[in-house]
């Protein structure tokens, strides 16, 4: 027999007994059976008995007695003190008690003393109840909790939810009262339902009360007109459902004003779509406008033009100024380019100091002429804060679409090409870049991008910047991605697409690496200092993958700085890691012993997504941003996240969504049950760790 299915943990075992002889020995033949007992013993005086009774016990043994107490004073005794505490009395030879008088109180049986199978079976008996009782009360208390907390979800919900018991209501939450104008929770109670329902719907609604009172275990929705204690009518989404008030059966409706609903629509709108800080159009939202107009021109429809904006001095004014500052500076740019952006041209705050003008095909006088406005306005705009910082200039490159830009990245190249040649040239002017004619120009960028790397490396002339990792599943931790960018001879930033593919073909990754490694943790150690739980994610190349000494640079730098491996996260992309297998295989065995997770970058894209889960230590995966793009329409998507995020789930290693860039998407990554999401919508990635993790 299985103990353990009968009782979970040392019986407390109470014997009132004359003989410690017969006591030990009852206490023995249950231990023989399996069980941890703790045995108490006591004679059967009274007075030892009442004070025994002041402790907890989980079952009692009283044995009769010629010179002790009384079996009725004993058990008078008992239901004063511990009235549930289950009684087993224990008669001696010849002993005549009538359990009648026994009947309704704790004692359980009467068994001979000397019959040890049938008092084991007795104990065993009162452990199975006693522990049935246990649950049942645990239960008990659970479901109350239950109830409570629905109780207080549904008060607090912005939802409007009422209950209806044959038409009538019986409870409504405080945003079903102010949806209908009621101040009260009497107006409502005793109410019939029909008559919030606007005329022209009693009908329909007549109908739908019959169906429910035939099945109410159905649960339906439907549109319908509504009436307001005013009068007023409104269109609303009605769904009911089966539920239970006071433990008898109603029907739960709430109903969803298709009004408010609509603005909420457009705020997420203009929230996915929008830069909260300047107002215009965010880099997402911009970049499939590019890529329909390069779509558009492809299919030969009108060309388009693109103004690549760059503010010259930005990185100065900020290092000087502060971040209010320049905060303040980019929200009056954009204040200052929107009068210049026709009706139907998209502009956007595309970047840190960076902003995106796309207009109609305009001929290379007008597009000069519109840059040198642009140029002007923003060198004479007198910048409410100007006495804190020298006022910016601006660096313009434009281009056009042609049959030669195959793609949005393509056209963003050359602009911003164009834009480097500007301000490289002095600044505060612009650049116009001709598809046909500008390979001698990105060869030249290219050049000089390999002297910026390798005096970047010589001279510390890269900086990093931090994108926060938010949960999804309540975890305030404050993880950031750590992403690199290259510094130019002005000590402005260079974005990561326009110079690590020139690293790569210069194999120099590893030293990029490194130099990353080192001072992120650097600064890691430092966040940690001032009391923030500060976790990094780093960024591991197929070159540092194949590095040999990597493993020790990163023991040395958790060393130098007195950083722990659980707040560092490497992580390497799926195709590196398949491609390098054996590789990644040495290193992450490395990095377990230090105690720092490996992630994989970039995931769910490959033939066999899962190969990975056992051949490597994998703590996350960050799913691609592919799946981000349109995932509230693409029910494929949706189904590949769910399959992979359940099996990752399965194999204990957490997910990432990655380039999330709307607020659609995120209803659906919880549902899914995704535990952590990162993208422009959060923050784009920023020089400071100023992202309030408890407040999301």
């Amino acid at each position: 027999m299985n103990k353990t299915a009968i009782f979970d943990s040392a019986i407390e075992l109470l014997i009132v007994d004359d003989s410690r002889q017969k006591a030990n020995k009852c206490a023995s033949n249950l231990k023989n059976a399996g069980f941890a007992v703790h045995l108490k013993r006591i004679d059967t005086r009274g007075s030892h008995l009442e004070e025994a009774l002041n402790s907890h016990f989980d079952i009692a043994l009283f044995a009769t007695s010629e010179t002790g107490i009384s079996v009725e004073d004993a058990m008078a005794l008992f239901s004063q003190k511990a009235a549930d505490l289950p009684v087993i009395i224990l008669t001696r030879e010849n002993s005549n008690i009538d359990f009648a008088p026994f009947i309704g109180t704790s004692v359980r049986d009467l068994i001979p003393a000397d019959n040890e199978d049938h008092l084991k079976l007795a104990i065993i008996r009162e452990l199975r109840n006693l522990t049935v009782n246990k649950q049942l009360a645990k239960a008990q208390h659970s479901l109350k909790e239950a109830e409570s907390r629905c109780t207080s979800l549904i008060d607090s919900s912005k939802a409007a939810i009422a209950y209806v018991h044959e038409g009538m209501h019986v409870r409504a939450n405080p945003a079903y009262l102010q949806l209908f104008g009621c101040t009260d929770t009497e107006e409502i109670e005793g109410l019939p339902i029909l008559e919030l329902i606007a005329p022209s719907h009693l009908s329909a609604f007549k109908k739908l009360l019959r169906g429910l009172s035939q099945d109410n275990s159905q649960s339906t929705t439907s549109e319908i007109e509504c009436l307001r204690s005013n009068g007023e009518t409104f269109a609303a989404t009605l769904e009911t459902s089966e539920a239970s008030i006071d433990g008898e059966p109603c029907t739960q409706v709430t109903i969803h004003d298709c009004s408010i609903q609509k603005e909420l629509e457009e705020k997420l709108y203009l929230l996915s779509n929008k830069d909260i800080h300047t107002n215009l159009y965010n880099r997402p939202y911009f970049f499939e406008k590019l890529k329909a107009a390069i779509d558009i021109s492809q299919d030969n429809g009108p060309d388009a033009t693109l103004f690549y904006i760059m503010l010259d001095n930005f990185q100065e004014i900020r290092n000087t100024s502060g971040v209010v500052v320049t905060d303040t500076i980019l929200k009056e740019v954009g204040e200052v380019l929107e009068p210049l952006a026709g009706e139907k041209d998209i502009l956007a705050h595309f970047g840190d100091h960076t902003f995106t003008l796309l207009t109609a095909a305009l001929q290379p006088e007008d597009s000069k002429a519109l840059a040198s406005l642009i140029c002007s306005t923003i060198g004479n705009h007198a910048f409410s804060m100007n006495a804190q910082f020298i006022s910016p200039t601006c660096s313009i490159g434009i281009t056009s679409t042609a049959p030669e830009i195959s793609s949005a990245q393509d056209m963003l190249n050359l602009a911003y090409h164009s834009c480097e040649t500007a301000r490289q040239n002095g600044g505060d002017q612009f650049a116009i870049a001709v598809p046909t004619e500008c390979e001698d120009e990105i060869q030249d960028n290219e050049t000089d991008l390999e002297q910026l790397i390798e005096h970047a490396l010589s001279h510390n002339k890269f900086r990093l910047v931090y994108q926060p990792i938010v949960s999804l599943q309540g975890d305030t931790h404050e993880n950031y991605s750590v992403f690199v960018r290259l510094l130019d001879g002005n000590n402005e930033e260079i974005q990561p697409p326009y110079f690590l593919k020139q690293a790569e073909q210069l194999g120099k990754m590893a030293e990029i690496d490194r130099w990353v490694i080192h001072n992120a943790i650097a600064e890691l150690s430092t966040q940690r200092k001032m009391g923030r739980k500060v976790n990094f994610f780093l960024n591991l190349s197929a070159d540092a993958l194949n590095d040999d000494g990597l493993l020790l640079w990163i023991c040395d730098a958790l060393r130098e700085f007195t950083a722990k491996g659980p707040w560092v996260t490497f992580q390497v992309s799926d195709k590196n890691a398949r491609e390098n297998l054996a590789a990644t295989q040495l290193l992450a065995e490395g990095l377990q012993k230090i105690k720092c997770p490996l992630a994989i970058d970039h995931f769910g894209k490959s033939d066999d997504p899962m190969k990975l889960f056992d051949l490597l230590p994998i703590k996350y995966i960050k799913f691609a941003p592919d799946f981000m793009h349109d995932l509230a329409n693409n029910q494929e998507k949706q189904d590949t996240l769910n399959t992979i995020n359940k099996l990752a789930h399965s194999f204990g290693i957490k997910t990432v969504a990655t380039g999330v860039e709307d607020a659609s998407s995120l209803a659906i990554l919880w549902t899914i049950g995704i535990n952590y999401i990162r993208g422009y919508f959060l923050q784009e990635p920023s020089h400071s760790f100023d992202y309030d993790f408890n407040h999301h």
